[in-house]
């Protein structure tokens, strides 16, 4: 019988496949001169942001990370999100524990609570965090989605407990907004403000989780002078780019943390195959914007503008 183990490195084999070809230097050479045409080509067609909005792409640009919160974002309807996702934290923490009891290195409520709750998933497609997204990103945006990530405060330094980058796309847009108050103790986001500069079209693109050497090696020493670390009341947002920079969930050891993260990488990614972490399925997120405008519709069916070939690569489990 084939255990879990091997089970996942056949599903995953294909997507892990398709990396090394990318990364082969003439296909990832062919790949960076399309990407950089496709930037050129778009430049024009960037939104026009107002104040606070064109703060947060500032911030992302200088250092990969922004922190406010809901209040000062103003987005309609962003505190009912906050309620309603805070209520299916809450009813899934007992059965949390239990997974991380017996072993889940990563927990997230179950996806189709959420799609139950089309309202969590549609707050990320608002236009202001399309224009955010867009406007860092260069390219229009394509939208992966929400997860509920939960953390148990067994302070276990696992998945992605560890500094680690994302491996969707050359850049992309976390938005992570905070159900609980968290403190040093309660797991904060944390990011290394310092780009991985040894990974691009030119060198490839590798992912692994990193201990201090391979970050001392990768950013510099002195590196952990640039960590930020992002405690804040429930209704913190942390806008942040997670494939450039390396980040964490710090362990949690005093209380549990639970936050939704809403994910945004350029439309097409250059590693859709690595795509789609929500659990979500292509028909409940067909249904969830059915009835959306285009722009929305487009960015939440991205896969559609793939080439036929990749379409056919299952993307990689979570």
């Amino acid at each position: 019988m084939i255990g879990s183990r091997d089970s996942r490195w056949l599903r995953d084999l294909p997507a892990r496949t398709t990396l090394k070809l990318f990364n082969q230097p003439p296909v990832r050479s062919w790949l960076g001169r399309r990407y950089e045409q496709a930037l050129l080509r778009h430049r024009p067609a960037l939104p026009h942001l107002g104040r606070i909005d064109a703060q947060v792409v500032s911030d992302l640009e200088a250092r990969g990370i922004h922190v406010t919160n809901l209040d000062a974002l103003g987005i309609p309807g962003s505190h009912e999100i906050l309620a309603r996702a805070a209520m299916l934290a809450e009813e899934f923490a007992q059965p949390a524990r239990q997974l991380a009891a017996g072993g889940r290195p990563f927990i997230i409520v179950p996806p189709e609570r959420i799609v139950r709750n089309a309202m969590i998933y549609r707050w990320g497609l608002q236009e202001r965090l399309l224009d955010i997204a867009e406007a860092y990103l260069g390219l229009q945006a394509a939208y992966d989605g929400v997860a509920i990530n939960y953390t148990v405060a067994d302070g276990r330094a696992i998945s992605t407990r560890k500094w680690h980058r994302d491996w969707e796309d050359r850049r992309m847009l976390k938005v992570a907004v905070y159900l609980h108050d968290v403190d040093d103790a309660g797991g904060p986001f944390q990011q290394i403000s310092r780009p991985d500069t040894l990974q691009d079209d030119t060198r490839g693109f590798t992912y692994a989780l990193s201990d201090d050497a391979e970050l001392e090696h990768r950013l510099g020493p002195g590196y952990e002078q640039d960590i930020v670390s992002c405690e804040g009341p429930r209704g913190t947002v942390v806008f942040c780019d997670t494939a450039r920079y390396f980040h964490r969930g710090k362990p949690a050891v005093s209380r549990d943390r639970a936050a939704l993260f809403y994910s945004y990488f350029a439309n097409p990614p250059r590693h859709p195959f690595l795509c789609e972490r929500t659990g979500l399925s292509r028909k409940d997120i067909e249904w969830m914007v059915r009835r959306l405008p285009e722009r929305q519709r487009g960015a939440a069916l991205w896969r559609r503008h793939l080439p036929t070939l990749l379409k056919l690569i299952p993307p990689a489990g979570l």
